[in-house]
Formats: structure tokens, sequence, C-alpha cells
């Protein structure tokens, strides 16, 4: 239908539908319309929105009577949006945002939050970090409904429905609010086993000669970077195994595959433990960060600003 998903969230499933023109069955109506557009169908919209197919398409139905035309074409595979559909839902999108914003507003000054919460972040870190703090921030917040999404791919914000993403980088730019949390160190490390066969690297340029882990989704793919008396020296290392999941990589350095550099919250416990050791150190980059994106806005959802207060204060307590 040529229309990106956005908001997912539902505040309260719609009233059942009845032959009415109140201006709470409007706003049904409006809130029918641009489900059906946004989940490319009437079957999916009822889902969203806990009722019936029926009555979504009842609700359209009367949605174009009152307006006095044509807003979808139906036929037996898809809905797709007229001309007059095309420039009706752009508008009735932006009310529809400015009422959720006023009733978020609303309840700020009522010291209250609800709805539906979408977070996304990468496995490793949603795992070992976060997963306590939001269900922490659940027992805060009775009224919300969080759902946590843990995965090593960059989710779509808009497509996804999410409203915070958690992402681990260098400093970035793009079409998101990124608000930087706190910095994330990285450790080259390898298990005494490995070094003990294949000796230690004492220059990055050693590594060359190495098997390296790596981490095939972030931006540098197989290249590391080290910082040396000369500024930055970056090199394409290769290895025998590659992931895109920190954890695994961590395991194979462990069992003896080769060097790996990762996260100092994935390896902080094998080199704790003397599973792993720590490798050119005086050589490190910069931190990566860890970034909290959500969707550009006029208005930040209260419920996104108080996960992003929470966050911040409980991960720097922790460091």
């Amino acid at each position: 239908m040529g229309q990106s998903r956005r908001d997912h969230k539902v505040v309260k499933p719609l009233a059942p539908w009845v032959p009415c023109q109140s201006e709470e069955v409007w706003v049904d109506d409006l809130q029918a319309f641009v489900r059906v557009v946004e989940e490319q169908g009437f079957s999916a919209a009822a889902l969203r929105l806990d009722t019936t197919a029926a009555a979504i398409s009842r609700r359209v139905k009367a949605l174009e009577q009152r307006l006095g035309v044509r807003l979808l074409q139906r036929t037996t595979r898809k809905v797709q949006l007229t001309e007059a559909g095309e420039a009706f839902y752009s508008s009735v999108r932006r009310i529809l945002d400015d009422l959720q914003g006023a009733e978020e507003r609303a309840r700020q000054h009522a010291g209250e939050v609800a709805g539906e919460l979408r977070i996304a972040a990468p496995m490793s870190y949603g795992q070992r970090v976060l997963a306590p703090l939001v269900a922490a921030f659940a027992r805060s917040h009775p009224r919300l409904r969080l759902s946590l999404l843990l995965e090593d791919n960059e989710t779509d914000l808009v497509d996804s429905g999410v409203d915070l993403a958690l992402r681990i980088s260098y400093p970035m730019d793009g079409s998101h609010v990124a608000r930087p949390l706190l910095p994330i160190p990285r450790h080259l490390c390898a298990s005494p086993d490995y070094l003990d066969r294949r000796g230690t690297p004492t220059t990055p340029t050693d590594l060359l000669g190495h098997d390296c882990l790596h981490y095939n989704l972030i931006r540098e793919h197989e290249e590391w970077t080290f910082a040396t008396p000369e500024g930055e020296q970056t090199l394409s290392i290769r290895g025998v195994f590659c992931s895109n999941n920190g954890d695994a990589l961590c395991e194979a350095a462990i069992q003896g595959l080769g060097i790996t550099l990762l996260p100092e919250f994935i390896v902080a416990p094998a080199l704790a433990e003397g599973r792993l050791v720590r490798l050119l150190a005086e050589h490190e980059r910069s931190p990566l960060t860890l970034f909290a994106l959500y969707p550009s806005r006029h208005f930040v959802p209260t419920k996104v600003r108080l996960l992003l207060d929470f966050l911040k204060q409980h991960l720097v307590a922790s460091r």
C-alpha cells in the first residue's frame, strides 16, 4: 500500500461499533482507518485493535459515508489508498499523534503513565544488562505494558513500532534522535591455550598472522582499528569463525579458536576468571557508545522520557 507502519501502540481497544455519529465514535473510526492503512489489511488492523475485521470494515465504511468519498480500494488480496485516501491519511495521522501527545501530557500531570512501551536492544546486552533494569522499571509503572525485543540486527523503529532502541556503536547520525547514555569499552582478548599455541601479539600488525574472530554485523565488518603513536591503524583481519552475536564469539575465544575484540560487559567475567587474557591494551581505541534511539518527533512520550532517565541513572550508577 506504499505506507510505512509507524506507531503500533494501542491506548485502548475500540468500542463496539454502533451506527452512531458521536464524536467518540468518529475518533474510533479514524483510528480504524489508520490501522487498516498501516497494518495493510482489515484482519491485521482488527488484531491490533482487539476487535473483528467485520467491525473494522463497518467503521471504515461509515467514515467514507460521512465524508462522501472513497478512501480505500478493496480487492480480495489487498486494500489500497485512493488519491483522496492518501491525503486524508496524512492529516488524520497527525491528528491522532497530537491526541496521543495531549493524553500523555495530561497523564504526566496526574503522575501516571500507561499503554504499551516497545524496546529493542542487542541480544547480549539485553540479556546481561538491560533485562533486569526493564523489569525493575516495569514494577515501578504497573499500568505500562512493556515489550522487549532482543536481536543483533538493526531494528527499524518505525516499521517495528519500537518506541526506544538501544544500540552500541561509535557516535552516529541519522533520521532518529540519538541520545548517548554511557561509554562501552572493548577489549582484545584470547584464551591462554590459543596464545600458548600461536604466540602473543605485541603490535596490532601481528594480528595479520592470527585467527581473528569477528562480529559480522557491526560497521567495521572485517576491519579492526587500533590507536598507535602515529595515529589510528586499521587492519583487515581474517579468521576461522565469525558470528552476529557477542556471546558466541566470546565462547569461541574461550575454546581457543582465535583472538576476538568484544565489549567489556561480555568478556569481563572470563577475563576475571583467567579464561581469557587481555591483549594490546595500550592500543585500544576510544570506547563505543551506548545510544538510545527514538523516532524524531516534536513530542517525546512521557513513558519514553521516564525510561531514558531511569536507564541513565542506573547504568551510570552500575559502572
